[in-house]
C-alpha cells in the first residue's frame, strides 16, 4: 500500500534550477508524490511535516540528476555553488586534510569545527570529535536530493546549527536497479562504484561500493617548492548497505550501516593521515490510530582518525617530524524520538526529544619531547523540542518553535610526556533556543518571508583538549571554552514575474556571542605563529543574497546567485587589536552563475558553471590576504539508452591558479589546478 505525502507549494506552477540543479516543483493549489511511507515528510527547514520550498527560512533543493551530472566529484564541490557555503579554506575535499572540512554556512566563523549541521537521513554526520565533515564518505551518485537551510536551525536540531542545516537524502532501495559506474582521469584519478537495490511488497535492500583513488596535486605554489613537496594522494572505499521492511501497512523499519576506509598524503613525505569509520543507523517510522505520524531514530558511530605532523627546512628541502598522532579514537551513540499531529485545521505540531553521547582523545607521540600525549574527554547532549507550523489560508505560512538543551563535558584531562596530568573540571550548561517566522504571498507572483531565530554550538572535544599544527604554526586547545551563541534576523523575497523564472532577495543579520577563534598569541617553537582557541566576545555578520533562476525551452535552465557578506569582531575585551577586523576565511563578496542542458532519457546534455570567490583573509590578524579567483567547471553527457551514458568534466577547465592558505612563515599553498576525467555509467 501506498501513502499519498502531500507536499503544499505556492499556486504558480515553476521550475527552478538551483546550484547546477534541475528541479520541478509543480503547483497548482498543492503538488503531491507518491512514496513508500507514512504520511509524513521530514525537511531540514522544520523537524515536522511541510515544504521545505516554502520555509521561511531560504531553502535550496538539489536532486538526484543534479548530483549525477555535476562536473565536480566530490559533494563539498558541488556544495560550492549554494551561495554562502564555504569549508574552513579553499581546498576540496579530494585534497584537504580531514580536520580542515568543517562546514559554513553565511560566513558564520569557517574553521575545522562546522558552524553548520550536515544530516544524512535526518542523523548528524558531523565527526563526533571534531565537527568537521568526511565528505569523500557520501557519493554523489547514491543521494536522493540535498536540503540546504540558510539561517539558525537550532530549535529544530539543537547543537551545531549556527549557519543553517545541510540535509542529505540518501537513495532508497528500489526494485530491480543495478548500476555500475566508472572514470578515469587526469593525474591517475580513478574511481569505479556499483550500487544494487531490491525491493518486494514488504522488503527492501540495497548494497554500494565505491574506490576511489588518485595521486592528486602539489599544493605549494610552484616557486615556493623543495624537495620535500610532493602531491597530496588520497585513496579511500566506501561500503553502504540498507534494509528496510514494512511491518504494517502504517508501520515501516529501516537499518542503514557504512563502513569506510581512508589514507592521504599531506603534500611531504613525512606528513600523512589516515581513517577508519563506521556507522550505523536505525529508523521506526508508524502512525497511531490517532493519524499522528512518530519516528524512532538511533545511531552508532566509531572512528580512528592518524595524522603526523612535521617541521620543513626554510629551503623546503628536508623535513622532521615533530608530531605522531599515531590514534585518535571516537565514539558516538544517539537517539531521537518526535511526533507530528494535526492541531487545529490548519495547523500541525511536532514534539520531540534527542539524545547524544560522544567520546575521544588524542593520543600522540611529542618527537622533541620524547614522550606520549593524551588528552580527551566526553559530551552528553540533551535536548527537547515543539515547533508549531500553520497555514491559514494559501497566502499565509507560519512557523513557531522553542527548544531546551543540556549540555554536560566530563572526565576531560591532559596527560603530558613528561607524565604529569591535569584533570579538568566537569562543565554543564542549560540552553534554551526560539524560532519564529512566516510567509505571505502577497499576489501570485509575489512572496516575503521573515524570520528570527536563536542557535548554539558547544564547543568539541577536539577543541576543548586537542592541539594541532599546520606547517609551523600550531593552535593550542583551550579546555575553558563556552558555546557560542546566535541571534540571527532575516527578511527577503521570491519574485515568479513569468512562468519558469524565479528571483530572490534575502538579507540577513547575525550576532554571535562568544565565538571561538584561533587567536595569535606569539610564536610558535618552529617559528611560525602560536594561537590558542579562545572565546573573544562577539561577531556580526551581515550580508545579501540574490538568486535568479531561469527554465527556458524544453530542457534548458540557467541559474545565477550573488552574496556579499561582511562578517567582523565587534567586540574582543582580551584582544582589544581584533576589534574591526573581518573573520578569517571569510569572502565579502561570491557568485555563481551556469546553464544546463539535460539529456532526457537519451540524447545529449551538458552543464557549464562559473564560479567566483573575492578576496579573504587567512587570520584573524587581517595580514595575510587571500586573492579573488574565479573558476570554470563543465560536463557532457550522452545517454545512448535509458540509464547507460558515457560522460567526460573537467574541473577548473582554465586551470586557473589561486592561493588557498599563506602560512605564517610566507608559504603559500593553492587550490585544485584544472582536473579532466571521462567515463561510463551503466544501468543494467
Amino acid at each position: 500500500m501506498n501513502y499519498e505525502v502531500k507536499i503544499r507549494e505556492g499556486r504558480r506552477g515553476h521550475c527552478f534550477w538551483l546550484s547546477a540543479a534541475a528541479l520541478c516543483l509543480a503547483a497548482s493549489s498543492a503538488s503531491s508524490a507518491v512514496v513508500d511511507l507514512p504520511d509524513v515528510t521530514v525537511t531540514a527547514a522544520s523537524r515536522g511535516a511541510g515544504a521545505a520550498e516554502s520555509s521561511p527560512l531560504v531553502t535550496t533543493l538539489l536532486d538526484a540528476d543534479a548530483a549525477r551530472d555535476a562536473p565536480v566529484a566530490a559533494l563539498d564541490d558541488f556544495l560550492r555553488t549554494v551561495p554562502n557555503f564555504s569549508l574552513f579554506r579553499r581546498t576540496s575535499s579530494v585534497a584537504a586534510n580531514p580536520t580542515t572540512q568543517g562546514a559554513s554556512l553565511r560566513g558564520i566563523g569557517p574553521s575545522g569545527a562546522s558552524r553548520s549541521l550536515v544530516l544524512v537521513d535526518g542523523v548528524p554526520f558531523n565527526d563526533a570529535f571534531g565537527g568537521w565533515v568526511y565528505w569523500s564518505q557520501i557519493d554523489l551518485r547514491a543521494v536522493e536530493r540535498v536540503e540546504v537551510v540558510r539561517g539558525g536551525g537550532s530549535t529544530a536540531w539543537g547543537n551545531t546549527a549556527l549557519g543553517g542545516v545541510i540535509h542529505i537524502v540518501p537513495r532508497r532501495p528500489a526494485p530491480g536497479v543495478y548500476e555500475a559506474e566508472g572514470y578515469f582521469g587526469s593525474r591517475s584519478t580513478r574511481q569505479a562504484g556499483i550500487y544494487g537495490s531490491e525491493r518486494t511488497e514488504r522488503f527492501g535492500v540495497s548494497l554500494e561500493g565505491r574506490y576511489f583513488s588518485t595521486d592528486g596535486f602539489t599544493r605549494v605554489r610552484e616557486d615556493l617548492r623543495g624537495a620535500v613537496d610532493i602531491p597530496t594522494g588520497t585513496r579511500h572505499r566506501l561500503a553502504n548497505a540498507a534494509a528496510e521492511y514494512r511491518i504494517s501497512d502504517t508501520a515501516e523499519m529501516s537499518l542503514r550501516g557504512m563502513v569506510f576506509r581512508e589514507t592521504r598524503g599531506n603534500g611531504t613525505p613525512l606528513s600523512n593521515n589516515e581513517t577508519d569509520a563506521h556507522r550505523l543507523h536505525g529508523k521506526l517510522v508508524w502512525a497511531d490510530g490517532t493519524g499522528a505520524q512518530w519516528r524512532g531514530d538511533g545511531y552508532y558511530g566509531r572512528s580512528d582518525y592518524a595524522n603526523t605532523f612535521t617541521s620543513v627546512s626554510s629551503d623546503r628541502n628536508s623535513e622532521t617530524l615533530v608530531l605522531d598522532q599515531y590514534s585518535v579514537p571516537s565514539r558516538t551513540v544517539g537517539g531521537s524520538l518526535r511526533r507530528t499531529a494535526e492541531a487545529g485545521a490548519a495547523g500541525t505540531l511536532t514534539a520531540g526529544a534527542d539524545a547524544r553521547w560522544v567520546e575521544g582523545e588524542t593520543n600522540e607521540f611529542v618527537v622533541f619531547q620524547g614522550g606520549d600525549r593524551v588528552a580527551g574527554g566526553e559530551q552528553t547532549l540533551l535536548g527537547a523540542f515543539a515547533e508549531y507550523d500553520a497555514e491559514p489560508d494559501d497566502r499565509w505560512r507560519w512557523q513557531a518553535g522553542l527548544r531546551a538543551d543540556y549540555w554536560r563535558s566530563a572526565d576531560g584531562s591532559l596527560t603530558q610526556p613528561n607524565g604529569d596530568r591535569t584533570d579538568f573540571p566537569d562543565r554543564d550548561r542549560f540552553v534554551v533556543n526560539g524560532r519564529a517566522g512566516g510567509t505571505w504571498s502577497a499576489v501570485e507572483t509575489v512572496r516575503l518571508r521573515g524570520a528570527v531565530y536563536q542557535a548554539f554550538r558547544v564547543p568539541t572535544i577536539n577543541e576543548l583538549y586537542r592541539p594541532f599544527q599546520v606547517g609551523a604554526d600550531v593552535t593550542e586547545a583551550n579546555a575553558a571554552l563556552d558555546p557560542e551563541r546566535l541571534l540571527g534576523v532575516e527578511a527577503g523575497v521570491d519574485l515568479f514575474p513569468a512562468e519558469g523564472l524565479s528571483l530572490r532577495a534575502t538579507a540577513f543579520l547575525n550576532e554571535v556571542r562568544d565565538p571561538i577563534l584561533n587567536v595569535t598569541v606569539g610564536e610558535s617553537p618552529q617559528g611560525g605563529q602560536l594561537r590558542q582557541r579562545r572565546n573573544i566576545g562577539r561577531t556580526e555578520i551581515r550580508g545579501l543574497e540574490l538568486d535568479a533562476d531561469y527554465a527556458f525551452a524544453t530542457r534548458w535552465s540557467a541559474f545565477a546567485a550573488y552574496a556579499v557578506t561582511d562578517a567582523r569582531v565587534r567586540s574582543a575585551p582580551d584582544q582589544p587589536a581584533l576589534r574591526g577586523n573581518r573573520l578569517a576565511q571569510v569572502a565579502r563578496h561570491t557568485a555563481t552563475a551556469g546553464v544546463r542542458l539535460n539529456a532526457g532519457a537519451e540524447g545529449a546534455g551538458m552543464v557549464l558553471r562559473a564560479r567566483w570567490n573575492g578576496a579573504q583573509f587567512e587570520d584573524d590578524l587581517n595580514a595575510r590576504r587571500l586573492g579573488g579567483f574565479l573558476v570554470l567547471d563543465a560536463s557532457v553527457t550522452y545517454r545512448f539508452a535509458p540509464g547507460r551514458e558515457l560522460f567526460a568534466a573537467a574541473e577548473n577547465l582554465l586551470d586557473r591558479r589561486y592561493p588557498d592558505g599563506i602560512t605564517g612563515a610566507g608559504l603559500i599553498t593553492e587550490g585544485t589546478p584544472r582536473m579532466l576525467r571521462g567515463g561510463v555509467r551503466w544501468a543494467f
